[in-house]
């Protein structure tokens, strides 16, 4: 093999080394990929959890009102760091579980400017919608129901101790 067949074979395996190790990355990277803006965004002072699950006794779906703006932080800092969904290559069954939505508002009243559904059945994610608008991917991972679970302490610190009671309430923290 001549000196020009060497450099023709030597620069094809760099071609194929370097493809390959992109291709290897990409993969790597979707499975943690992060979007380069918040998911949810600031300027949220009302939160709204609502549980549309009804209780075993009748009583009507609960809804939680949040005004404490360390809270909204917080829950706003949990959903945004969760990693993009990735669905793909699995196939969903169907869910009969009812999804929790939580509502930004700018102020009390107002129409959310962000709402983010979660549902932990079926394929678990959480849907960003902003102004009404399906963001895709959705979030989730393997950290999604923990995340739900944090969430849900932070907007109703009393479910830690009720357990999956869904009892109809309307409760307002105020911000400090």
């Amino acid at each position: 093999m001549g000196p020009m067949a060497r450099r023709l074979v030597t620069r094809a395996l760099a071609a194929l080394a370097v493809a390959g190790l992109a291709t290897t990355w990409a993969t790597l990277a979707s499975a943690t990929t992060k979007s380069p803006r918040e998911y949810v965004p600031a300027g949220a002072h009302v939160l709204i959890w609502s549980d549309p699950a009804a209780s075993l006794n009748g009583s009507t779906p609960r809804q939680i009102t949040v005004t404490n703006l360390a809270v909204i932080a917080r829950v706003r800092a949990l959903i945004n760091a969760l990693p993009l969904s990735d669905t793909q290559h699995r196939v969903c069954p169907d869910d009969m579980m009812i999804p929790t939505t939580l509502s930004f508002e700018s102020s009390k009243g107002e129409a959310p400017f962000t709402r983010v559904v979660f549902q932990l059945g079926g394929c678990p994610s959480a849907q960003v919608f902003q102004e009404g608008t399906p963001v895709l991917p959705t979030l989730g991972g393997a950290a999604l129901s923990g995340t739900y679970a944090a969430i849900r302490r932070l907007v109703d610190p009393t479910s830690a101790s009720a357990g999956t009671a869904t009892s109809s309430q309307s409760s307002s923290s105020t911000a400090t």
